[in-house]
């Protein structure tokens, strides 16, 4: 059985990711939204990296916040695998800055493989 972080959780990480980087506080969908995440995320069969790739990409596209998206739903991925005995395989700051950005050009394949070896093939 995996950890998922509740709602309390996600809203402390993106404010403070707000604090740390700028932008704005608030919502532009809504907390629910997350609910509909972790299902999807409680649905996909696979690996731990599997569901972190769908947790990561899956929180990028649903905007909850206003701002910061990328930023919270990277913390949230990250803390995800951590509290499920595993780690993003890349520390390099502005390559995760770079992937993270442009997270929608790739695939939940290529997102998978990046979490767990640090690389795209």
């Amino acid at each position: 059985m995996f950890w998922y972080p509740k709602h309390a959780l996600i809203i402390l990480i993106h404010e403070d990711m707000i604090k740390r980087f700028g932008g704005r506080l608030g919502f532009e969908r809504g907390i629910e939204v997350y609910d509909v995440v972790v299902k999807e995320v409680k649905g996909t069969h696979g690996s731990l990296y599997r569901k972190a790739a769908v947790f990561l990409k899956s929180m990028v596209n649903a905007r909850i916040f206003a701002d910061g998206n990328h930023r919270t739903a990277y913390v949230v991925t990250d803390v995800f695998l951590d509290e499920n005995g595993a780690e993003i395989r890349t520390s390099n700051q502005q390559e995760i800055i770079r992937f993270i950005k442009d997270i929608k050009t790739y695939s939940i394949k290529e997102i998978e493989v990046w979490l767990r070896d640090g690389k795209v093939s």
